[in-house]
Protein backbone atom coordinates (compact mmCIF):
# COMPACT_ATOMS: atom_id res chain seq x y z
CA UNK A 1 0.00 0.00 0.00
CA UNK A 2 1.46 3.55 -0.88
CA UNK A 3 0.86 6.91 0.57
CA UNK A 4 -1.44 7.54 -2.31
CA UNK A 5 -3.62 4.88 -1.61
CA UNK A 6 -3.54 5.30 2.25
CA UNK A 7 -4.92 8.94 1.75
CA UNK A 8 -1.55 10.44 2.63
CA UNK A 9 -0.30 13.10 0.50
CA UNK A 10 3.64 13.15 0.10
CA UNK A 11 4.92 16.39 1.42
CA UNK A 12 4.48 19.67 -0.20
CA UNK A 13 8.17 21.10 -1.83
CA UNK A 14 9.93 23.52 0.10
CA UNK A 15 9.46 26.53 -0.70
CA UNK A 16 11.85 28.79 -2.85
CA UNK A 17 12.71 32.56 -1.79
CA UNK A 18 14.16 34.29 -4.19
CA UNK A 19 16.27 37.40 -2.98
CA UNK A 20 16.41 40.19 -5.43
CA UNK A 21 19.70 42.21 -5.47
CA UNK A 22 19.67 45.77 -6.46
CA UNK A 23 22.07 45.97 -9.46
CA UNK A 24 23.99 48.99 -9.08
CA UNK A 25 23.75 50.66 -13.01
CA UNK A 26 25.64 53.50 -11.67
CA UNK A 27 27.93 54.23 -14.65
CA UNK A 28 26.01 52.16 -17.43
CA UNK A 29 25.75 55.33 -19.31
CA UNK A 30 29.44 55.75 -18.98
CA UNK A 31 30.09 52.24 -20.55
CA UNK A 32 28.31 52.48 -23.27
CA UNK A 33 29.86 56.07 -24.56
CA UNK A 34 33.02 54.53 -23.84
CA UNK A 35 32.25 51.68 -25.54
CA UNK A 36 31.22 53.86 -29.08
CA UNK A 37 34.47 55.84 -28.56
CA UNK A 38 36.38 53.01 -27.91
CA UNK A 39 34.77 51.40 -31.51
CA UNK A 40 35.26 54.14 -33.07
CA UNK A 41 39.15 54.25 -32.41
CA UNK A 42 39.22 50.31 -33.54
CA UNK A 43 37.14 51.04 -36.62
CA UNK A 44 40.07 54.12 -37.15
CA UNK A 45 42.65 52.05 -36.30
CA UNK A 46 41.65 49.48 -39.31
CA UNK A 47 40.84 51.91 -41.44
CA UNK A 48 43.63 54.22 -41.22
CA UNK A 49 46.59 52.11 -41.29
CA UNK A 50 49.73 54.27 -40.52
CA UNK A 51 52.70 54.45 -41.23
CA UNK A 52 53.88 56.85 -38.52
CA UNK A 53 54.79 55.30 -35.28
CA UNK A 54 53.95 58.42 -32.93
CA UNK A 55 50.30 58.77 -34.63
CA UNK A 56 50.39 54.65 -33.84
CA UNK A 57 51.07 55.31 -30.26
CA UNK A 58 48.62 58.15 -29.50
CA UNK A 59 45.97 55.98 -31.01
CA UNK A 60 47.27 52.44 -28.75
CA UNK A 61 47.61 54.83 -25.90
CA UNK A 62 44.05 56.26 -26.03
CA UNK A 63 42.77 52.91 -26.95
CA UNK A 64 44.73 51.31 -23.64
CA UNK A 65 43.35 53.96 -21.08
CA UNK A 66 39.78 54.04 -22.68
CA UNK A 67 39.79 50.32 -22.46
CA UNK A 68 41.29 50.07 -18.92
CA UNK A 69 38.75 52.60 -17.68
CA UNK A 70 35.62 50.80 -19.44
CA UNK A 71 37.02 47.99 -17.47
CA UNK A 72 36.64 49.53 -14.02
CA UNK A 73 32.93 50.96 -15.14
CA UNK A 74 31.81 47.52 -16.81
CA UNK A 75 32.83 45.08 -13.98
CA UNK A 76 33.01 47.33 -10.75
CA UNK A 77 29.32 45.92 -9.48
CA UNK A 78 29.98 42.40 -9.41
CA UNK A 79 30.68 40.74 -6.21
CA UNK A 80 33.94 38.56 -5.66
CA UNK A 81 35.93 40.58 -8.32
CA UNK A 82 36.40 44.18 -7.27
CA UNK A 83 40.41 43.68 -6.76
CA UNK A 84 40.86 41.60 -10.06
CA UNK A 85 38.82 44.52 -12.32
CA UNK A 86 40.77 47.35 -10.70
CA UNK A 87 44.09 45.70 -11.30
CA UNK A 88 43.17 44.58 -14.84
CA UNK A 89 42.06 48.16 -15.29
CA UNK A 90 44.88 50.03 -13.65
CA UNK A 91 47.15 47.96 -16.01
CA UNK A 92 45.97 48.63 -19.42
CA UNK A 93 45.50 52.67 -17.95
CA UNK A 94 49.00 52.30 -17.05
CA UNK A 95 50.25 50.60 -20.43
CA UNK A 96 48.21 53.60 -21.93
CA UNK A 97 50.06 56.35 -20.30
CA UNK A 98 53.21 54.61 -20.95
CA UNK A 99 52.70 54.57 -24.60
CA UNK A 100 51.67 58.11 -25.25
CA UNK A 101 54.40 59.72 -22.88
CA UNK A 102 57.37 57.66 -23.84
CA UNK A 103 59.71 59.65 -25.47
CA UNK A 104 61.19 58.27 -28.96
CA UNK A 105 58.96 55.38 -28.56
CA UNK A 106 59.39 52.36 -31.01
CA UNK A 107 57.26 50.02 -32.71
CA UNK A 108 58.70 47.09 -30.51
CA UNK A 109 58.05 49.15 -27.22
CA UNK A 110 54.28 49.97 -27.98
CA UNK A 111 54.20 45.99 -29.14
CA UNK A 112 55.52 44.85 -25.54
CA UNK A 113 53.56 48.04 -23.23
CA UNK A 114 50.01 46.96 -24.95
CA UNK A 115 50.39 43.22 -25.45
CA UNK A 116 51.47 42.83 -21.62
CA UNK A 117 48.31 45.38 -20.63
CA UNK A 118 46.06 42.85 -23.09
CA UNK A 119 47.33 39.94 -21.94
CA UNK A 120 47.09 40.98 -17.89
CA UNK A 121 43.53 41.98 -17.99
CA UNK A 122 42.46 38.90 -20.30
CA UNK A 123 44.36 36.11 -17.78
CA UNK A 124 42.06 38.24 -15.13
CA UNK A 125 39.27 37.80 -17.27
CA UNK A 126 39.62 34.21 -17.49
CA UNK A 127 40.14 34.37 -13.86
CA UNK A 128 36.68 36.55 -13.23
CA UNK A 129 34.77 34.17 -15.59
CA UNK A 130 36.18 30.85 -13.81
CA UNK A 131 35.38 31.88 -10.33
CA UNK A 132 31.66 32.60 -10.72
CA UNK A 133 30.36 29.52 -13.62
CA UNK A 134 26.76 30.23 -12.11
CA UNK A 135 26.92 33.76 -13.42
CA UNK A 136 25.16 34.09 -16.62
CA UNK A 137 28.06 36.10 -18.37
CA UNK A 138 30.11 33.36 -17.83
CA UNK A 139 31.09 32.30 -21.25
CA UNK A 140 31.11 35.59 -22.39
CA UNK A 141 33.67 36.76 -19.64
CA UNK A 142 35.47 33.41 -20.84
CA UNK A 143 35.44 34.48 -24.53
CA UNK A 144 36.63 38.12 -24.13
CA UNK A 145 39.56 36.98 -21.39
CA UNK A 146 40.60 34.09 -24.07
CA UNK A 147 40.60 36.59 -26.92
CA UNK A 148 42.55 38.98 -24.80
CA UNK A 149 44.96 36.57 -23.97
CA UNK A 150 45.15 35.24 -27.47
CA UNK A 151 45.85 38.94 -28.82
CA UNK A 152 48.31 40.09 -26.07
CA UNK A 153 50.33 36.81 -27.03
CA UNK A 154 50.35 37.58 -30.89
CA UNK A 155 51.51 41.12 -29.81
CA UNK A 156 53.89 40.06 -27.53
CA UNK A 157 55.66 37.08 -29.74
CA UNK A 158 55.60 39.37 -32.78
CA UNK A 159 57.10 42.49 -31.71
CA UNK A 160 58.97 43.11 -34.66
CA UNK A 161 55.35 43.41 -36.85
CA UNK A 162 54.94 46.05 -39.33
CA UNK A 163 52.97 48.88 -38.21
CA UNK A 164 50.28 47.43 -40.10
CA UNK A 165 50.12 43.92 -38.94
CA UNK A 166 50.27 46.07 -35.07
CA UNK A 167 47.29 48.45 -36.07
CA UNK A 168 45.40 45.13 -37.38
CA UNK A 169 46.11 43.59 -34.28
CA UNK A 170 45.10 45.95 -31.98
CA UNK A 171 42.14 47.65 -33.98
CA UNK A 172 40.13 43.97 -34.05
CA UNK A 173 40.87 44.23 -30.22
CA UNK A 174 39.53 47.58 -29.07
CA UNK A 175 36.59 47.00 -31.49
CA UNK A 176 35.62 44.11 -29.73
CA UNK A 177 36.12 45.70 -26.44
CA UNK A 178 33.85 48.86 -27.45
CA UNK A 179 31.05 46.26 -28.44
CA UNK A 180 31.81 44.47 -25.14
CA UNK A 181 31.43 47.63 -23.46
CA UNK A 182 28.28 49.01 -25.27
CA UNK A 183 26.66 45.48 -24.33
CA UNK A 184 27.39 45.81 -20.49
CA UNK A 185 26.42 49.28 -20.08
CA UNK A 186 22.86 48.55 -21.81
CA UNK A 187 22.07 45.18 -20.11
CA UNK A 188 23.08 46.64 -16.71
CA UNK A 189 20.97 49.62 -17.86
CA UNK A 190 18.29 46.91 -18.47
CA UNK A 191 18.48 45.08 -15.89
CA UNK A 192 18.45 47.23 -13.09
CA UNK A 193 15.42 48.77 -14.76
CA UNK A 194 13.27 45.49 -14.76
CA UNK A 195 14.15 45.04 -10.77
Amino acid sequence: MTDFDAGLSPDPPPSIIVVEEEIDDTGWWLSIIGGIVLLGLGIWMLTNLYDSTVVLAWLVGASLILAGLIEILALHGQKGIGWAVWIAGLLLIAAGVAVIVWHAITLWAIAVLAGVGILIAGVLRIALALSDRDHPDFLFNLAIGALGVVVGVLVLVWPEATLVVLALILGIRFVVSGIVAIGMGWQIHRLARSS
